[in-house]
């Protein structure tokens, strides 16, 4: 059923419905009246019928921004943040709504020749903090931005910035960043996400452009 702004995916008519119920741990949708619903499959066809079925068939999808290209660093120093970052839009019609990770595909940064630039090392594991890189290290990490739509700014911070935001590594394993528990709204949600590196005082880091690769991912919860 659908006319020129708005569409129903599912309906039926039945004798009873009570819409969503629920309580600290569940949730219940159901109606009642239908016939010869179910699944019903043979080797060539799939068959779901009845309204639960079409309802439950939901649909995800996530932008693809540009690279990064982080801000250089002469010497020792942080990149700057100013274009250290890309906004991934998510949307869902998924009543449950979506989580978010990210995965690197290895733990470091790397140039041509080989030589590396370490992930941040945080205080305590999966945790996020303000960021600090000791004089003799190299690192590099990331924090979902303060005005991503699902942002949970006591564990990311207020500021987009290394003394008023909070960083983590990119770890090599799915980490979820965000989530929500609804579905989004028709423009979906912005997830802002920014990397920063750091070369200290008494750090000899190699000159040359460092690359790493980031997985961004979202499901449906």
């Amino acid at each position: 059923m659908s006319s020129t702004n708005y569409q129903i995916n599912p309906d039926s008519i039945n004798f009873m419905g009570i819409g969503d119920a629920s309580s600290t741990n569940y949730r219940l949708g159901d109606t009642g009246g239908e016939i010869a619903t179910g699944l019903s499959t043979n080797t060539n066809y799939k068959d779901e019928a009845g309204f639960w079925h079409m309802a439950m068939d939901y649909h995800i999808s996530i932008s693809s921004p540009a690279d990064v290209v982080m801000g250089a660093i002469s010497g020792y120093g942080q990149s700057a943040l100013a274009t250290n970052y890309a906004t991934w839009n998510i949307k869902t019609d998924n009543p449950a709504g979506y989580s978010l990770t990210w995965r690197a595909g290895t733990e470091t940064m790397t140039n041509a020749t080989a030589d590396t630039m370490g992930a941040y090392t945080p205080t305590l594991a999966n945790t996020p903090e303000t960021w600090s890189v000791a004089s003799t290290d190299s690192e590099w990490g990331g924090h979902l931005g303060k005005d991503s739509t699902s942002v949970d700014t006591a564990t990311w911070g207020t500021l987009d910035s290394y003394a008023g935001g909070k960083w983590l590594n990119v770890a090599t394993s799915d980490f979820q960043i965000a989530s929500r528990i609804d579905r989004t709204s028709a423009t979906g949600d912005n997830e802002i996400i920014f990397f920063g590196s750091e070369v200290g005082s008494n750090k000899h880091q190699p000159t040359g452009t460092y690359t790493v690769n980031v997985t961004i991912t979202t499901t449906t919860l």
